[in-house]
């Protein structure tokens, strides 16, 4: 794997550079790859990451399992339910009632909500539930592998004391969002509304058309490099208040573009996400919903003291 972008690629179990483009057999070593370098988080709100090819192959098979899942009929679908539990695990269809916008279906899974998600699948007579449901699970061992090369990174660079600690033990709390968003949406209109997660760091695991944007420390939106052989890890609400400030959460919205409106078979948007959630002050929903605060003042986190910041989380 090589490319004009790896001259300079950061291991991250360490500070070691890998030249002229050669990237070692990073999977079987547990090491993955920056493809510049963790300050980048700090600099310009994302780190770019080498995709190992391994994970995502059985990323891009766990997808298929999920286009066939949002085939199935919506009576079949709406069988599966939404556990609202600590674990918010489950099936959901948004954007028809309500103040969202974001017109998508998703599906939410994490390990601590793994039984009651499989008993949902098994009163579904299609085996495409269940089928999904195994697979999607079975990408957590690869899911830790990348975060905890992050936490490490971020720890270090960053002065984050045990926050690679903090995330290992919160594997139970990987929180994986299956979406599908839908094809009737107008080119140039948002398809997801600018807003910011409310977890430590989020992963992208997976975009099926370009228009994932990022709002810059300036306050442009630029395109989030999200690839067959790139993908990024933004800061979230909890990594703000966590760094003291020192890392931004990282608003970021999806654009509908020619592809993506596209009527049928062929249009939609299919993405994958991990939320890793930290043990600190979670963000206090009374605050409002985050899309409405940048409605009201977009990147309104950028550059806020740290104190006024605290005042966003409960404990």
């Amino acid at each position: 794997m090589s490319s004009p972008r790896t001259s300079s690629l950061f291991l991250f179990s360490g500070l070691s550079t890998i030249d002229n483009g050669y990237i070692c057999d990073h999977i079987q070593h547990k090491q993955l790859l920056f493809m510049k370098s963790i300050q980048q988080l700090e600099k310009e709100g994302y780190v770019a990451l080498a995709y190992p090819p391994e994970i995502r192959a059985r990323v891009k098979e766990v997808m298929k399992l999920w286009k066939q899942f949002c085939s199935l009929p919506d009576e079949v679908k709406v069988k599966f339910g939404y556990s609202n539990g600590s674990a918010g695990v489950g099936y959901e269809k948004k954007g028809q009632t309500g103040p969202s916008k974001d017109k998508k279906e998703n599906f939410d899974l994490a390990l601590a909500g793994l039984a009651w998600l499989m008993n949902e699948a098994a009163k579904i007579s299609d085996p495409t539930a269940t089928a999904f449901v195994q697979a999607a699970t079975a990408l957590i061992s690869d899911i830790k592998v990348m975060v905890l090369g992050f936490a490490r990174q971020a720890e270090h660079e960053f002065g984050l004391n045990g926050f690679e600690k903090e995330v290992s033990e919160r594997e139970d709390a990987y929180f994986i969002r299956f979406i599908h968003y839908f094809d009737d949406v107008p080119v140039g209109i948002e398809t997801a509304e600018a807003h910011t997660d409310q977890s430590g760091f989020t992963l992208h695991l997976f975009e099926s058309a370009p228009g994932l944007q990022y709002l810059d420390p300036q306050k442009t939106w630029r395109d989030m490099p999200v690839s067959e052989g790139e993908t990024v890890i933004i800061p979230s609400m909890q990594l703000q208040l966590r760094s003291e400030g020192r890392l931004t959460a990282t608003v970021h919205r999806v654009i509908s573009n020619g592809e993506t409106a596209q009527k049928g078979e062929r249009g939609g948007r299919l993405s994958a996400v991990v939320f890793v959630q930290l043990a600190g002050p979670v963000y206090d929903k009374l605050k409002g919903r985050l899309q409405d605060l940048h409605k009201e003042n977009l990147g309104f986190n950028y550059g806020m003291p740290h104190e006024e910041f605290r005042q966003f989380f409960k404990e």
